[in-house]
Formats: C-alpha cells, sequence, structure tokens
C-alpha cells in the first residue's frame, strides 16, 4: 500500500462520487463527472504502481517499461474496463423492471428464471473475457505491448479463481453502488456503514485481483519463454 499513498488516498477519497456520477443531476453531475475522472486517474496510477512492483521481481520476465507508452496503453484497457462496467451495471438495474412488463402474467419463479438467465447471458462473456485478457494488462506494464494471442495462450493456470475474484469485484461494487446512491437520498446510519463496508470490501477485491493478475503473469511468462527456446519443444 506505501507503492503509492497519494493515488491511493485520491482513488478512496473520489470513489463515492465515481459511484454516483450517473445520478448526478445538473451542475452537480458535472463536478462529480470530473471526481470521476480524478478516481478513474488515480486507479490507473495505483494498479500501474503495484503491477509494476510485482513483476518487477522477476528477473525472467520482461523488463518493466517505465514511461508514456506503458501507462498509456495500461490506462486505456482499464477505461474499456470501466466503461463497459458501468454501461453492464446500468443495463442490470434496468432489466428487471423491462423483464417484468415483458413477462406479464408470469409467476415469480418464471421471473426470477429469466432474470438470473438473461444476466448470466450478459456478464459471464464478459467475466471470463477479462479473465482472458488479464495477462496482457499486466504485459502492458511489464513491457510496453499488450500481446494479446500470445498472453492468451500463455496462462499456466486455470481460469475460474480469477474469474470468480473478478465476479466478486462486480458484486462488490454494485452493491457499494446501490447503498451510496440511496445513502445519498436518505442518510441513515446503517446505510452509510453498509456503503463504507462495501468500498473497504470492493478496495480489498481489487488488491486480490491485481496480485492475482500479477502472479499469473509471473508464473506464466518465463514458462512461456523457456518453453519457446527449448529445442526438445521444438523437435
Amino acid at each position: 500500500m506505501a507503492t503509492a499513498p497519494g493515488s491511493l488516498a485520491a482513488f478512496i477519497v473520489t470513489l463515492p462520487f465515481a459511484l454516483l456520477v450517473s445520478d448526478s443531476l445538473g451542475t452537480m453531475q458535472f463536478v462529480f463527472l470530473l471526481l470521476a475522472m480524478v478516481n478513474l486517474l488515480a486507479l490507473a496510477r495505483v494498479t500501474f504502481a503495484w503491477l509494476g512492483m510485482l513483476v518487477g521481481r522477476d528477473g525472467a520476465a520482461a523488463q518493466p517499461a517505465r514511461g508514456g507508452n506503458a501507462e498509456a496503453k495500461h490506462l486505456a484497457l482499464l477505461v474499456l474496463f470501466v466503461v463497459v462496467v458501468g454501461a453492464l451495471l446500468r443495463a442490470s438495474a434496468d432489466i428487471p423492471i423491462l423483464l417484468y412488463f415483458a413477462m406479464n402474467g408470469v409467476g415469480d419463479a418464471g421471473f426470477f428464471i429469466a432474470l438470473f438467465i438473461v444476466l448470466g447471458l450478459l456478464w459471464v462473456p464478459f467475466v471470463y473475457g477479462g479473465a482472458v485478457v488479464a495477462l496482457s494488462w499486466v504485459r502492458a506494464v511489464a513491457a510496453g505491448e499488450y500481446g494479446f494471442k500470445a498472453m492468451r495462450g500463455a496462462m499456466r493456470f486455470k481460469r475460474w479463481p480469477l474469474v470468480t475474484a473478478l465476479f466478486v469485484l462486480l458484486v462488490s461494487v454494485g452493491f457499494t453502488k446501490t447503498m451510496v446512491a440511496d445513502v445519498a437520498r436518505y442518510p441513515t446510519t446503517s446505510g452509510v456503514a453498509f456503503s463504507v463496508a462495501g468500498m473497504l470490501t470492493s478496495i480489498g477485491t481489487l488488491v486480490i485481483v491485481t496480485v492475482m493478475c500479477a502472479v499469473a503473469y509471473r508464473e506464466s511468462v518465463p514458462q512461456a519463454a523457456d518453453t519457446a527456446g527449448d529445442p526438445a519443444v521444438v523437435a
């Protein structure tokens, strides 16, 4: 946590405003949007520092690339992920209402079965896709390039632990966003407590996901490099 303390503090302070940006109106929406941008940049700086520290210790991996190219590629992939997550969260909030009216007359069991199927079709491909490109995210920090094809084939581990961690992170963020929005409308002691707990859980899960991605990269890239240069494998 001491790798980028200033960016981490900025991320934590601006996180509630980033979660509320879609619920704000008028002039406040512009202010919240600026704070959300600060939050995203702080998140990018924090994760860049964390990943650089974790993968930089592995001499067999590519030499960490410190510079505008690496940071720009890392930021671009992170922004894409956040934008898609925001769109999916928004869609997930609207789907139950749309599905309820579309299935007028259907019982509760049928409604919830259909809802879970639709949400599964929406989220499962995205979460799995996030696990697939996780090594490319780290590669952008370590070497200033994505290497999507090479990184997809270099993964030595089963993807379901990372898929599960990403799913927990997204559920935590979605729950926290709902609680923070409720507190903004009707402040209560319990609401504030749940919101703080949700933000702490989200940050903790973010740390876990970042470490999992970095460890997977450190363990996979040397293996891929060694295998590629092994005469026995070539033969």
